[in-house]
């Protein structure tokens, strides 16, 4: 027992001392149908000519994608494709990026930061690349220093992802191979911003679908800007930002985290000692049982997305599982359903 409380104590060192914050937004308690903007601080840009058009709306239902720590969970940002065909009614809002501490994020030399989030596109989205997510360092008009671009092919089943530094013109961004049949159909994407020492070389990576039962060094699709030294980098003395654009890009978008790791952002581990990041679903795990405190029905995957186990439970399931993380999908007898992030040991 004592030996327990001491390594309890020492968790909550480690833990004090390592952990890596995250802003989360899951929409959650978003009015459904309501305006993106107005909501937990999300507002338009403040540059004219992108505060046309209408603000996004909230739709119900949240997104999966197998093994990422944000998903299924809240509800999704609706870009409208009808918004921002034209410079007339093209539109941004924007989101400071705050931590739950109150400490904002600001870029340094050295640092990468990581935006992941879930999309899924509409077939009603343009036929020409059009960016939808970009990173923003201005509170008095508009820095972008990260664009992610979609463009659906003809027929409108397969999509092509995009990137630059800032640049919108053909050819300069940098393109990912299509991807046939991916309209309709959930992606994880893992946008980046690298602080390098210099001037003018700042750089954004994006991951396409990553897997994450790999490493970040192991990931394989990947883009990377080289529009970098006409671009200039963002200034440590204004807080980090993000941006939903829309711009003729029909999309559900949902599940964002923003961070300073990848096992923070993409797999909810906050600490060196992988402590896996408090949730509010109350699924936990202690030893190899499942605790959900309520009676329904439980789905276990591995971090390759492979289901591991498929169960009743009575709000406690006793498992077989070996040791490692998992992400459990749980539906109670009532409907709700919760996923979580569990370590079981």
């Amino acid at each position: 027992m004592k030996k327990l409380i001491l390594l309890s104590i020492l968790c909550v060192v480690v833990l004090t001392m390592n952990a890596q914050k995250v802003f989360v937004e899951n929409f959650a308690t978003a009015p459904i149908n309501g305006n993106l903007e107005d909501y937990n601080n999300w507002f338009v840009s403040v540059k004219p000519a992108d505060a046309l058009g209408a603000s996004p709306k909230i739709a119900g239902g949240a997104l999966f994608y197998n093994g990422y720590y944000g998903t299924n969970v809240g509800n999704v940002a609706v870009l409208d494709s009808a918004i921002g065909t034209g410079t007339t009614n093209q539109r941004i809002s924007t989101h400071w990026v705050t931590f739950a501490s109150g400490d904002t994020l600001r870029p340094i030399e050295g640092q990468k930061i990581y935006a992941a989030f879930i999309v899924n596109f509409s077939s009603h989205s343009f036929r020409s690349q059009r960016d939808f997510f970009t990173f923003e360092g201005s509170k008095t008009s508009s820095s972008t220093r990260g664009r992610v671009f979609a463009k659906l092919n003809t027929a409108g089943t397969d999509i092509t992802f995009a990137i630059s530094k800032n640049s919108s013109t053909a050819g300069v961004y940098v393109e990912s191979a299509p991807i046939v049949g991916g309209v309709g159909i959930n992606h994880l994407l893992v946008f980046t911003y690298e602080g390098v020492a210099g001037t003018y070389n700042d750089f954004n990576t994006l991951y396409i679908d990553p897997d994450l039962s790999l490493p970040e060094a192991q990931q394989t699709n990947k883009i990377v800007a080289t529009d970098i030294s006409a671009n200039s980098d963002y200034t440590v003395t204004v807080p980090f930002g993000i941006n939903l654009r829309q711009r003729g890009t029909g999309a559900k978008i949902g599940g964002i985290r923003v961070g300073t790791s990848w096992n923070s952002v993409l797999l909810g581990i906050t600490s060196g000692v992988n402590q896996i990041e408090r949730n509010s679903t109350n699924i936990t795990a202690t030893g190899n049982t499942i605790v959900t405190t309520e009676s329904g029905s439980l789905k276990v995957y591995n971090l390759a997305g492979k289901e591991v186990l498929s169960a009743k439970t009575d709000g406690k399931l006793s498992t077989s599982l070996s040791k490692g993380l998992y992400l459990v999908r749980f539906v109670g007898t009532e409907g709700t359903v919760k996923s979580a992030k569990v370590q079981i040991n």
